[in-house]
C-alpha cells in the first residue's frame, strides 16, 4: 500500500535504482565478455585460416609439382671444334644431295645436316691411321623442379631399336688430334647399358657413373652432364632413362631429343658411297669402299 502521506517509499526507490544499475552493469559486462570472446575468436579463427592457407598452397606446390617431372631436362648433340666427326646414311646420296654437297667449299655441320636429311653424326677416334669408332656426343642440362631434392639412382640408355650399321654414305671431316674423353658413357650393344666412368687413358668404360659419385638436385638447382655413346655393331635409336628416388617414390624420366630417340652407328665394314672435305678443296667424292681415315 502507498504510504499514508502520498510520498513514495524510499526503500522501494533505491530497490528500483538498484535493479536499473545491476542490469545496465550486466549488459556492459555481457558487451565487454562478448567484445573480448569475439576478439578472441576472430585471432584463433585467423590462426586456424591462416594454416589452412598454407596448407593449401604447399597442397597445390605439392600437385602442380606431380604434373611435372622432376626434373627440367634438354639434350642436344654436339662435338669440339678440333675432333674429326663424320655423316652417316643408310641410303647412297642422290644426285642432287651430291651436287649440293660438293658444290660448297666447307659446309658449317647444320648445312651438312639441311643438305642431306635423316644423317646420323658422331665423332669419330682414329687408331693407328685407321677409322675406329663413331662416338655419339650429349649435352644434358637438367635443373631440379620437384617439391623436395631429387635423388638420381641410376642413368641408363635404353635401346628401342636395333639393326645393321648405316652403310649407304660416308662423309667424314678430319681433324689433327683427337680431344679429350668425357667422364661418362655408353655402350649401347651391352645388354643393359647404364653410365659408366671413362678411363682417360684407354677410353675403356667402368663402373657405373652413380656408384662413384651421388647425384642429387634440390629445387631449381642446375647440373649439366656430358656423356657419350657407341656402338661397334648397329645403328641405334636410344633414349637415356633417369631412375629417381623422390623422397622414397620411385620414378623413372626419359629423356629424348625433344620427342625424337637419339641416334648411333657404329662404322659399317663398307659403304656405297663415301665423301671427304679438306680445307683447302672442300668436298672430294672418294667412291665405294671401307671407311678410310683421312686427317
Amino acid at each position: 500500500m502507498p504510504p499514508a502521506d502520498g510520498q513514495p517509499d524510499a526503500a522501494a526507490d533505491r530497490s528500483t535504482r538498484r535493479k536499473l544499475l545491476l542490469a545496465a552493469g550486466g549488459a556492459a559486462a555481457s558487451a565487454v565478455i562478448g567484445t573480448v570472446v569475439g576478439t578472441v575468436a576472430n585471432r584463433v579463427t585467423s590462426a586456424e585460416q591462416a594454416v589452412r592457407d598454407d596448407r593449401a598452397v604447399e597442397q597445390a606446390k605439392r600437385e602442380d609439382a606431380r604434373r611435372k617431372p622432376p626434373i627440367a631436362t634438354n639434350a642436344y648433340y654436339y662435338d669440339r671444334s678440333d675432333e674429326a666427326v663424320v655423316w652417316a646414311l643408310a641410303t647412297p646420296l642422290t644426285g642432287d644431295q651430291r651436287q649440293r654437297l660438293l658444290s660448297r667449299s666447307l659446309p658449317a655441320e647444320g648445312e651438312v645436316a639441311d643438305t642431306l636429311p635423316d644423317v646420323v653424326y658422331g665423332v669419330v677416334r682414329s687408331v693407328d691411321g685407321r677409322l675406329a669408332r663413331v662416338l655419339t656426343r650429349l649435352r644434358v642440362s637438367a635443373v631440379g623442379q620437384w617439391t623436395g631434392p631429387v635423388f638420381v639412382r641410376q642413368i641408363r640408355a635404353r635401346v628401342l631399336k636395333r639393326s645393321a650399321p648405316l652403310s649407304g654414305a660416308l662423309l667424314l671431316r678430319g681433324s689433327q688430334g683427337d680431344g679429350e674423353p668425357l667422364r661418362i658413357g655408353f655402350d649401347l650393344d651391352e645388354p643393359e647399358s647404364v653410365a659408366r666412368v671413362i678411363d682417360p687413358q684407354d677410353e675403356t668404360l667402368g663402373a657405373a657413373y652413380v656408384d662413384r659419385r651421388a647425384l642429387t638436385l634440390g629445387p631449381g638447382e642446375p647440373v649439366t652432364i656430358d656423356v657419350q655413346a657407341y656402338t661397334d655393331r648397329s645403328y641405334c635409336e636410344w633414349v637415356i632413362e633417369l631412375e629417381l628416388d623422390l623422397g622414397g617414390e620411385r620414378r623413372v624420366q626419359v629423356v629424348d631429343d625433344h620427342g625424337r630417340p637419339f641416334r648411333s652407328t657404329g662404322l659399317a665394314p663398307r659403304y656405297q658411297d663415301r665423301f671427304h672435305v679438306s680445307l683447302l678443296d672442300g668436298w672430294t667424292a672418294d667412291g665405294a669402299g671401307p671407311p678410310v681415315w683421312k686427317p
